[in-house]
């Protein structure tokens, strides 16, 4: 990306909206169970860096949706220490499959989407929203269409599947790992004992 050689009020380099569109490797697209979701404009490699997730605000108890944001409500990110966010477009339109091609990642405090394997262009990109949550009290129908779609979904990790929970460590948040690493080295443990 071009920088201006100008600041933003942060003190990061200012990149035109231009600039930011030439760099984007995805566009929205509807998809045919989902509603809109994110599809590759090129071909992508395993493990390169899709997007930032951005976000328009935290919803709080004091600070809950409002009227006019109630179409927000399945655009939200729950991060791994409770606090939950409403995620800016065009990121919000990543979709859940219980086959993910790519996954969450943070460094910092910012919240990366990194590609899990190669994707083609033109694929639909998406992360398994269940790997980076714990305790809430939510579940939802799966429309994900994968072949080991798991159905309904209970927005924990540790409800998983020993087997899902194994394949997906690799991919956890640094964040949630660490938080839960008691809970994690209980299930290796398990494991290592057969």
């Amino acid at each position: 990306m071009a920088s201006t050689g100008q600041l933003t009020a942060a003190g990061d380099p200012y990149v035109s909206q231009k600039d930011k569109e030439s760099t984007v490797k995805f566009y929205v697209k509807n998809t045919d169970l989902k509603g809109l979701g994110i599809c590759a404009k090129e071909e992508i490699s395993a493990h390169s860096v899709i997007s930032d997730i951005r976000y328009l605000r935290e919803v709080t108890n004091n600070n809950p949706l409002s009227e006019s944001e109630l179409h927000l409500h399945d655009h939200q990110h729950y991060w791994p220490d409770g606090r939950i966010f409403i995620v800016d477009e065009p990121e919000c339109y990543f979709n859940h499959s219980c086959s993910p091609n790519a996954y969450i990642y943070s460094a910092g405090g910012k919240y990366f989407i990194i590609a899990k394997k190669d994707i083609k262009s033109e694929e639909e990109i998406t992360i398994d929203y269940e790997i980076q949550t714990t305790g809430f009290d939510v579940s939802w129908e799966c429309k994900c269409g994968a072949t080991n779609c798991r159905g309904m979904h209970r927005w924990d990790f540790f409800l998983l599947s020993p087997e899902i929970i194994r394949e997906s460590l690799p991919f956890l948040d640094p964040w949630f790992a660490q938080v839960h690493g008691e809970k994690i080295q209980k299930i290796l443990n398990q494991y290592l004992k057969g």
